[in-house]
């Protein structure tokens, strides 16, 4: 092993001021980007914490909540942990206090909170605005307060009304399966769901996020790259402050990105993780929330749908044919979101994000993820690790969708 490779390594571990520098002036990513990325690297030589305490989390969320709403009388209960969520640490609890009517009530919420590193490192602000943004337009949670920079609850934070519903159906054999990989939906559920699924991603686009409080986004112009520039930015940053080694198809895979670089016409408001797995259903069979805004930026709506059908979160059919998010064809798919949306798939474009799309998860799994694991940031080691192998499943689709393009 060189002696460059071996002092990258020790600066990965351990970021020196300088080295943090060289990083940020290195990759473009937008302001509120560069914050979290800067924060995490500052931290990273901090010892390993790998859960949270909750008798630790209980007082300073009730100080939290009665300092937020002005109320003395309030009472926290029934606080755990809860299931699923790759990236942060999420958990439930009741809110007894006084509503707007002045009536008593117990109020379910959740919290959304970072660990000490995750699989993607995003700003909870910028993630509460978009909630805020899409509430009412399209199915969320309802962001109620927010502690973005940790001051009162230890680490970044934001608290949503909590919802009931079901994220994964019961699988063939009780198979448990990682967050929206693979999922099979029973013929009946994708008859009630597609639809719903294809209708809310172009509602989302259609959001006038101009009118909306977006102050942590950078907006781009229409008719430039800007929006890909930084968000290419972002996950080739990613990759080099958190990768064990280097890899020859993600070199190639970035250059290609940035040199086939699609103009933007008209910048929209991506969701960036549109999935099974981040939409939960009621038992009228009726979406009720789309989760996991924290990648949402200002960009290309051929992102959403280049991610949303990757074969990787696709599942079978009874005929084992893939399909986008579990839920129809990808043609079907593609043709749905034109009639809902009125919008025009460019193939070109669609090709361009599949690469994006498999660059992404690849820094995602076999970078990030297993930097998490190792260094023992995350609550979730065991699934970190095993994300590592998505990660090189998703380097291989990448070198082959790089031979067909170039």
């Amino acid at each position: 092993m060189n002696k460059y490779y071996t002092d990258t390594l020790a600066k990965r571990a351990q970021p020196t001021p300088d080295w943090i520098a060289q990083v940020r002036a290195r990759f473009p990513v937008e302001k509120a980007i560069d914050e979290v990325f800067t924060r995490k690297l500052k931290n990273r030589t901090q010892a390993p914490r790998q859960g949270m305490d909750f008798t630790r989390l209980q007082q300073p969320l009730l100080h939290f909540l009665r300092e937020q709403t002005g109320q003395t009388d309030l009472d926290v209960r029934n606080l755990q942990r809860l299931s699923g969520g790759a990236s942060k640490e999420q958990f439930s609890f009741t809110l007894d206090w006084s509503n707007s009517s002045g009536e008593r009530e117990s109020l379910p919420l959740m919290i959304r909170m970072d660990p000490g590193e995750s699989i993607v490192e995003t700003h909870r602000l910028r993630e509460c605005q978009v909630l805020k943004a899409a509430w009412g337009e399209v199915p969320v949670p309802e962001v109620l307060w927010t502690d973005p920079e940790g001051e009162h609850l230890g680490q970044p934070a934001l608290i949503a009304g909590f919802l009931e519903g079901t994220v994964q159906p019961p699988q063939p054999d009780n198979d448990e399966r990682m967050s929206g990989v693979g999922l099979y939906f029973k013929p009946d559920l994708r008859a009630a769901l597609a639809d719903q699924f294809v209708k809310i991603l172009a509602d989302i686009h259609a959001i006038d996020w101009r009118k909306k409080d977006l102050s942590t986004f950078d907006a781009p112009p229409a008719n430039s790259v800007r929006a890909m520039q930084t968000s290419l930015g972002l996950w080739e940053r990613a990759w080099y402050e958190d990768t064990l080694s280097a890899h020859p198809v993600m070199e190639r895979a970035a250059l290609w990105l940035r040199e086939n670089m699609p103009t933007v016409n008209e910048p929209v408001l991506v969701h960036g993780d549109y999935r099974s797995g981040n939409f939960m259903y009621d038992v009228d069979l009726k979406i009720n929330a789309i989760f996991d805004w924290e990648l949402a930026y200002l960009g290309d709506y051929h992102d959403d749908l280049a991610w949303a059908s990757l074969p990787i979160f696709g599942g079978p059919d009874e005929h084992g044919n893939t399909l986008a998010s579990s839920l129809m064809p990808t043609e079907e798919f593609l043709k749905k979101y034109e009639q809902f949306s009125g919008n025009r798939v460019d193939h070109d474009k669609l090709r361009y994000y599949q690469v994006f799309s498999f660059y992404k998860i690849s820094v995602i799994a076999a970078a990030t993820s297993i930097r998490v694991a190792y260094s023992r940031k995350t609550h979730l080691d065991a699934m970190m690790n095993f994300s590592g192998g998505i990660g090189y499943v998703g380097i291989s689709q990448l070198n082959r969708l790089l031979d067909a393009v170039d």
